[in-house]
C-alpha cells in the first residue's frame, strides 16, 4: 500500500492517467478550490469551517487525534492529557444476532464470508493531519453501511503531537512528520459499536524521525513496554487493535521480535485484533506474496498461541490465486477458518466501482466465497470540494448506495449490469460494472432486542433538528451521534427511497417516499417479553402499516395498520401495537401509500416506550479560549448516567433554542460559539428509547 504520508488521498488520486478526481468532478459540475461552509453564526450560534480546501486546517481547535511514536506512547497518562476523556469512546462492542437466511435480501448467501475496511475517516474535511471527532464540517463523509462490516480500520496517518499548526496546515513541508501509530477516531468507534462493528488503529513502517528498534524493547520481565502503552491506549480510548502496515524491510531478528511482541499483546489482552498486510514476511524481507502461502502464513501464529488475527492479501492475488481457493487450503492446512484470517484486498481508491481485483466473482449468492474480502479506501469516490452543497452530496450519497446494495441502490437486485473487462481502474465511476458489496456479503444486525429507535441521523449535516423543530442551521460533524443503521439502503417493493437533507425530525435527515409498497427497515431476532409499541413520525404520507415477520415463518408477513394523531409542526405520529407471541421477530417492515416523508421509527415495550432518564448532576460550563471571530470555544462536563445513553448540549436565551451537539461521553468541546445569542446552556439526557429527560442548566 501507498504510505500515507508520501500521498495525499484527498488531494489527487492518479487513476488511468485522468485520476478519480476528475471523474468525479464530471458528475457534479467543476469543483472550487475552496467553499464556505456553515456561514454566519445565525440560530445554531456557531461559526462554521472557513473552508473546504483538504488538509488546509493545521491543528483543529480543541480535542484532535494525532500520530504516536515509541516516546508519546510511553509518555501517555490520560489524567495529564488535556483531551484525553474528549477522545474516549465509552460505547460498548454490540453483540451481533445470529445469521438467518431466510430473511436475508439473498437467502442463499453464506453469512460466514467477512469484510473489513480501510477507511479514509475524514475524507472531506480541511483537518488532515490531525483528526476532529466533532467538528463544524457538514461536508464530510459518515458510514451508513455499517451492516455489512466486520472490522472497519482507519486509513489516512496522523502527524506527531508536537508539529506546529502552521506546519500541519501544509502538506509536504518539511518537519511534517508522521507518527507509526495512528488510533481511529472516536467517533467512527462509536458508531461502529453501536452496529456490532469492531475498529482499528493504524501501524504504519516506514516512518522518519524514529527508530524501530524502540519499539521492540523488552524488559527483564518479559514484558514489551510499548506492548503494554498499546493495550492501554486501546483500552482506554475504546477502540479494538490494529492494522499492521509493514512495509519495509527489517531484519532477521527484528522480525523475531516483532512477532514476539504481537505475541505478548495477544496473551495480554486477548481481544486486541490485529490484522496484518501481505508485506513484509516473517523472515523481516520485503515481499508481497498476493496470498496466503507458506511464506506468510507464520505471521498467524497458531491457533493456540496466536500472533495476529488476520492477514490482508495484497492486491496481485487475481494473477497468483485467482479463485482463492489455494489461500484457503494454506489456512486450513495450519489450522484456521479460511475466512476468518484471509481477508483478499480489493483496491477501491484507484478502481472505484472498476477495481482489478473482483471478489463478488468468487462470492455471491449460491456461490460461498473460500475467503473474506478486505476493502482499501472504499470511499474514495468521497469528494469534499464538491460536497459542500446539498445537491453535491445527495450525488455522493447515491454513489455510496450503489456501491453498497448494488447499481439498482436495493440489495435484492445486487448484480452488475455491464460485464466486466480490461482496462480495469478506468471507468471508475460506471456503478454498472460493479456487483454491489450487498452481492457478496450477507448484511448482519445488533438488532436482538428492544428498544429500536432512528431517526436516520448519519452523524453529519447542515441543519438539527428536534421534535420537527430546526434548532441550527449550521454546518457539524459527529459520526458518533448517528443512529444505529437500517439493516437495508434500501430494500423495497413499490417505494422509491431516498435519503433527503432538505428536512428532517430529528437530526439533519429524513427518507423521502413515494409510491405505494415495501420498505424493509431492520433484521431482528427479537423475544417480546410484553406487547411492543410503534410509533412513526411522518410528513404527507397517506397510510402507514408495520409488517412484522416472525422466525418461524419466515416467508410471511403480518401487517398491522397504524393510527395517525393530529398534524403538529407538519409532522403526523402514527401508533400501533404488536401483540406478544412467543415466536420471535426476525424482520419489521413497513408499507406506505402516498409521497412524503419518514422522520422517525420507535419500536420498544409497551411499558418502557415512555420511559424517561433522570436529570444529570454536575453539570458545568467553561470557557475554552477564542473561536472564529468574536466567538469563543467552550467546554461542558458532568456525571453520567445509567439510564442515559446520549446527551444534547444546547444553548438557551428567552426566545430560542441552539443545538450545539450531542454526545455519549461526559465532555464535550463546543467550537466557537456565538455568546451573543445567549450564556445559558442546558444538558438533556437521552434515553435507549430516544426519550428526554429532564434539562440540566449552567452558566456562563
Amino acid at each position: 500500500m501507498t504510505d500515507p504520508q508520501q500521498v495525499s488521498r484527498r488531494t489527487v488520486i492518479t487513476v488511468g492517467g485522468a485520476g478519480l478526481a476528475a471523474a468525479l468532478a464530471g458528475i457534479t459540475g467543476t469543483a472550487p478550490a475552496a467553499a464556505t461552509v456553515g456561514g454566519t453564526s445565525g440560530a445554531a450560534g456557531t461559526t462554521g469551517a472557513a473552508a473546504a480546501k483538504p488538509g488546509s486546517g493545521g491543528i483543529p481547535p480543541g480535542p484532535s487525534t494525532y500520530g504516536w511514536n515509541p516516546a508519546d506512547l510511553l509518555a501517555f497518562d490520560p489524567a495529564t492529557h488535556p483531551w484525553a476523556r474528549h477522545l474516549r469512546c465509552l460505547v460498548p462492542l454490540a453483540p451481533r444476532i445470529a445469521p438467518f437466511t431466510p430473511t436475508q435480501a439473498h437467502p442463499n448467501l453464506d453469512p460466514g464470508v467477512r469484510l473489513s475496511t480501510l477507511t479514509i475517516d475524514d475524507s472531506g474535511s480541511i483537518y488532515e493531519g490531525r483528526n476532529q471527532p466533532i467538528g463544524l464540517e457538514g461536508q464530510v463523509y459518515t458510514q451508513r453501511f455499517w451492516p455489512y462490516i466486520d472490522v472497519w480500520g482507519t486509513w489516512h496517518g496522523q502527524v506527531l503531537p508536537s508539529v506546529p499548526s502552521d506546519v500541519v496546515a501544509t502538506p509536504g513541508a518539511p518537519g511534517r512528520t508522521y507518527g507509526v501509530i495512528d488510533i481511529p477516531n472516536p467517533g467512527w468507534t462509536e458508531a461502529a459499536h453501536k452496529n456490532g462493528v469492531k475498529t482499528i488503529g493504524g501501524w504504519f513502517w516506514p516512518r522518519t524521525g524514529v527508530d524501530f528498534g524502540e519499539f521492540l524493547v523488552q524488559a527483564a520481565d518479559g514484558s514489551f513496554p510499548v506492548g503494554d502503552k498499546l493495550i492501554e491506549i486501546r483500552r482506554y480510548f475504546g477502540f479494538d487493535g490494529l492494522f499492521i502496515n509493514q512495509e519495509a524491510a527489517i531484519t532477521a531478528a527484528q522480525a523475531g521480535k516483532l512477532r514476539d511482541l504481537f505475541r505478548y499483546i495477544k496473551a495480554q489482552d486477548p481481544d486486541f485484533y490485529l490484522q496484518y498486510y501481505d508485506a513484509d514476511l516473517p523472515n523481516g524481507n520485503l515481499n508481497y506474496q498476493n496470498m496466503l502461502n507458506e511464506r506468510n502464513v507464520g505471521w498467524l501464529g497458531t491457533p493456540g498461541d496466536p500472533t495476529v488475527d488476520s492477514i490482508f492479501v495484497n492486491y496481485g492475488w487475481p494473477y497468483t490465486d485467482r479463485d482463492l481457493t489455494a489461500s484457503a487450503k494454506t489456512a486450513t492446512t495450519a489450522g484456521f477458518d479460511p475466512r476468518a484470517v484471509a481477508f483478499a484486498g480489493v483496491e477501491h481508491q484507484q478502481g472505484g466501482f472498476n477495481p482489478a481485483e473482483c471478489f463478488a466473482d468468487y462470492s455471491y449468492p449460491g456461490h460461498p466465497g473460500p475467503v473474506s474480502v478486505g476493502l482499501f479506501v472504499e470511499d474514495a469516490f468521497w469528494n469534499g470540494t464538491a460536497t459542500v452543497t446539498p445537491d453535491g452530496r445527495a450525488k455522493y450519497r447515491d454513489l455510496e448506495q450503489r456501491f453498497w446494495s448494488g447499481p439498482t441502490g436495493n440489495p435484492v437486485s445486487s448484480g452488475r449490469q455491464l460485464p466486466r473487462k480490461p482496462p480495469y481502474r478506468q471507468d471508475v465511476l460506471n456503478y454498472k460494472k460493479f456487483d454491489g458489496v450487498a452481492h457478496a456479503i450477507a448484511e448482519r444486525s445488533p438488532y436482538g432486542a428492544f428498544p429500536i429507535v432512528t431517526s436516520f441521523n448519519l452523524g453529519v449535516g447542515s441543519t438539527f433538528y428536534l421534535d420537527g423543530k430546526q434548532v441550527r442551521d449550521s454546518g457539524w460533524d459527529n459520526q458518533g451521534c448517528a443512529d444505529r443503521s437500517l439493516t437495508w439502503q434500501y430494500w423495497t417493493d413499490g417505494l422509491t427511497v431516498t435519503l433527503d437533507e432538505s428536512i428532517a425530525y430529528e437530526g439533519a435527515h429524513s427518507l423521502a417516499l413515494s409510491g405505494s409498497g415495501i420498505m424493509h427497515l431492520f433484521k431482528t431476532d427479537i423475544t417480546q417479553s410484553a406487547h411492543t409499541k410503534l410509533q412513526v413520525l411522518a410528513a404527507g404520507l397517506a397510510t402507514v402499516e408495520v409488517g412484522i415477520t416472525r422466525r418461524s415463518a419466515p416467508n410471511t408477513i403480518t401487517w398491522t395498520k397504524l393510527v395517525p394523531g393530529k398534524p403538529r409542526d407538519g409532522w403526523t405520529e402514527f401508533r400501533g401495537m404488536i401483540h406478544k407471541d412467543k415466536d420471535r421477530i426476525a424482520r419489521i417492515s413497513l408499507r406506505t401509500s402516498g409521497t412524503g416523508h419518514l422522520g422517525k421509527v420507535l419500536l420498544d415495550d409497551v411499558n418502557a416506550i415512555h420511559g424517561k432518564p433522570g436529570k444529570v448532576r454536575a453539570f458545568e460550563v467553561a470557557d475554552a479560549g477564542p473561536g472564529a471571530g468574536s466567538t469563543r470555544h467552550l467546554t461542558f462536563a458532568w456525571s453520567l448516567r445509567s439510564d442515559a445513553s446520549a446527551y444534547d448540549i444546547l444553548q438557551t436565551s428567552r426566545d430560542s433554542i441552539r443545538w450545539l451537539g450531542r454526545v455519549h461521553r461526559d465532555v464535550f468541546f463546543a467550537e466557537s460559539v456565538d455568546l451573543t445569542a445567549g450564556r445559558s446552556f442546558e444538558l438533556v439526557p437521552i434515553g435507549a428509547n430516544g426519550n428526554r429527560g429532564t434539562a440540566a442548566t449552567a452558566t456562563l
